[in-house]
This record gives structure tokens, C-alpha cells and sequence, in this order.
């Protein structure tokens, strides 16, 4: 078995001359899969390759779908390299000059078909080059960017700049990550919008408490455990100038900053690292499961705590002590002007 099972699939996906060659090599991809859950590969190498993969599907759809001037850029977990397989898809479109909107838009929506039809679905919440909003000219998200990041409460600004700080060109184009980030230290209200965003809990896990007093035990692992670190080092690396894309990389980069402190850093790490373990364990069980659509990835990140190992419960809650440590730390340095730098 080659060290990355899905290599073979991705350079025949990356050469593939029609639009049937690259969905029999995406079918031969997910099955693919299957060698990483045999031999228990850990999630950060699942995950590197995983990305790679959809980048290079993102790449040759463009392709075989027909010219069209423009740059794709795959943004989200894809982007920074930490999706695991049956993650969705977010992508920007920097489209020609003379590329009139509704073309660049048709284009987009062949290519989101292709990529569909290779198992690779669109991001869940729209944020997709078939969309207006992700579509625009260099001019246009230059002139965007300097809206969102003046004002991050309007126009979904925070969302907006979370998705150009992930985004990463699968061809030669305009640097939108360094714009944004760029534009994001020069206005202190973005920052402080994005670390607003970071500490903001959206999910919590389950404590034994809860558990005797409303007998739900159901945790979202990535909006509990996983994404909140993502978003603490989103911020971390737009506040300390970091290119990073990696959430790893970027607590790396931000640690011992003004920003973030190295401990919490370390253990942010950490948190990240076991929460994608354990989400990918869930993946893993489910990948040949007889559900409906899960050959293809579609799964939620929602499990009952009762239907984990008794490490990974206890490991949940150590995360999630942990995350709400760190979040009230960072909000109370941030009431007391400590990131003055901004």
C-alpha cells in the first residue's frame, strides 16, 4: 500500500481529460478511503491528503467544465488543509475583467455540478463561487474587503473575512489572504469583530450534570471541540501577520505573541488535535455503514456521548473545560485593552 492511499486517485484525477474520467477517479477515491480507516491513520495526515485531494477535484472540474478566466480558490477546512473526508466544500471565484457576471456565475454552478456529481459537495451554508457574494472581479473584492473589515457588523463582514483568511488559489491569482489581512490590522473593530466571533460558544459538551437533568447527551464534536480553536487561530494569525494557513501553524505562529499566550497556544493544540481525533473516529465508524449517502460523506457531527469509549467522553470534557478557559481569558484581556496594538 503507497504511504497516501489516495495519491494514485488525486494524479489521475489532476489528468483526467473528461468529465467521466474524473468521477470514476473521485468513485475510486472514496473507496479509497477505506485503506486510512484500516490502518487507523491519524486525523491530521487523513486530513492533509483529503484536502489535497478536493483541491486537485476543484482544480481539474474548473478545467474539463471549460475555459473561463478566472482564479478558483478553495477556502474553509479544504483550504486550510484540515478537511477530513466528508467535509464540504467553500470556494471563491476571482473572475476577468471582461467576464460578465452572469457567465462567471453559470461557469461556477457547471463546476459545483461536477464536483457533485465526484461526491464533493458545496458548502452546506452557500458560500459558494455560484453565489453573487463569492463571485466578484479583483476590483470588486478589493473594494469589499475594505467594507468588511471598516465595518464588520454589516453585510456579514466577519464571515466574509473568516472565509478570505482561509482562502487558498488552486491557480495562479490575487493575493485575497494577505489583502484581508492587511486591511484587518489597519482596522482595530475587525479584530476585535473576530475575536468576538472566536469566543462565542456555540456548542457546549454535555457535563454529567446535564446528563442526570435533561438525559441529552448529544455533542456536536466540531462545534464544540473543533471549531472553536480554528476560529482562535484565525484570529491569532490575522492579528500577528501570520500567512499561515493550518490551524496547527497558526497557533504556532501566534503563540507568545501580544495576542495569544504559549501555554494557551500548546493547549489549544492539543484540544484541536484530540477533537479531530475523535471526530474522525466517528467518521471512520461510520464510513462503511450502510447509510444512505455516506459513501459520499455526508455525515453530521453530532453523537451521543453514550455511544463513545470512556476516554473519548472524558477527553471531550477535558476540551471543553479547557476551551471555556481560554475563551474567558481572551474576552477579559480584550476588555482591558491588552491587544492596544489594534
Amino acid at each position: 500500500m503507497p504511504d497516501d492511499p489516495l495519491e494514485p486517485a488525486r494524479c489521475r484525477m489532476a489528468a483526467a481529460v473528461t468529465e467521466q474520467d474524473l468521477i470514476s477517479e473521485a468513485a475510486l477515491a472514496h473507496d479509497a478511503v477505506t485503506e486510512f480507516v484500516a490502518t487507523r491513520s491519524g486525523a491530521a495526515t487523513v486530513a492533509q491528503s483529503w484536502s489535497s485531494l478536493v483541491r486537485t477535484a476543484l482544480a481539474a472540474a474548473a478545467r474539463l467544465v471549460g475555459t473561463h478566466r478566472g482564479v478558483w480558490y478553495a477556502s474553509g477546512s479544504v483550504g486550510r488543509g484540515d478537511a477530513l473526508p466528508g467535509s464540504d466544500l467553500e470556494t471563491l471565484f476571482v473572475r476577468a475583467d471582461d467576464s460578465t457576471p452572469d457567465a462567471a456565475l453559470a461557469h461556477a454552478a457547471q463546476v459545483h455540478e461536477l464536483l457533485g456529481a465526484c461526491g464533493f459537495r458545496g458548502d452546506d451554508n452557500g458560500a459558494i463561487a455560484a453565489r453573487v457574494r463569492f463571485n466578484r472581479t479583483a476590483r470588486e473584492w478589493a473594494d469589499a474587503i475594505g467594507g468588511w473589515t471598516a465595518d464588520p457588523a454589516a453585510d456579514r463582514g466577519v464571515v466574509m473575512i473568516g472565509l478570505l483568511a482561509d482562502a487558498l488559489p488552486v491557480t495562479a491569482g490575487p493575493d485575497l489572504r494577505g489583502q484581508v489581512g492587511t486591511a484587518a490590522r489597519a482596522h482595530p473593530a475587525a479584530l476585535t469583530a473576530m475575536l468576538q466571533d472566536a469566543t462565542y460558544i456555540r456548542a457546549h459538551v454535555p457535563s454529567r450534570l446535564r446528563l442526570l437533568t435533561t438525559a441529552d447527551d448529544g455533542v456536536d464534536i466540531k462545534l464544540a471541540a473543533v471549531d472553536p480553536v480554528v476560529r482562535i487561530s484565525r484570529w491569532a494569525a490575522l492579528s500577528c501577520g501570520s500567512d499561515a494557513l493550518s490551524t496547527r501553524d497558526r497557533l504556532r505562529d501566534g503563540a507568545g505573541s501580544t495576542y495569544l499566550d504559549s501555554l494557551d497556544a500548546r493547549e489549544l493544540d492539543k484540544c484541536h488535535a484530540i477533537g479531530s481525533s475523535i471526530r474522525w473516529r466517528v467518521r471512520a465508524a461510520r464510513w462503511n455503514a450502510d447509510v444512505p449517502g455516506s459513501r459520499r460523506g455526508e455525515f453530521e457531527d453530532r453523537v451521543e456521548l453514550s455511544m463513545l469509549s470512556p476516554q473519548d467522553r472524558t477527553a471531550l470534557r477535558s476540551i471543553g473545560r479547557e476551551l471555556n478557559g481560554i475563551r474567558r481569558k481572551l474576552d477579559y484581556l480584550a476588555s482591558t485593552s491588552t491587544f492596544s496594538s489594534w
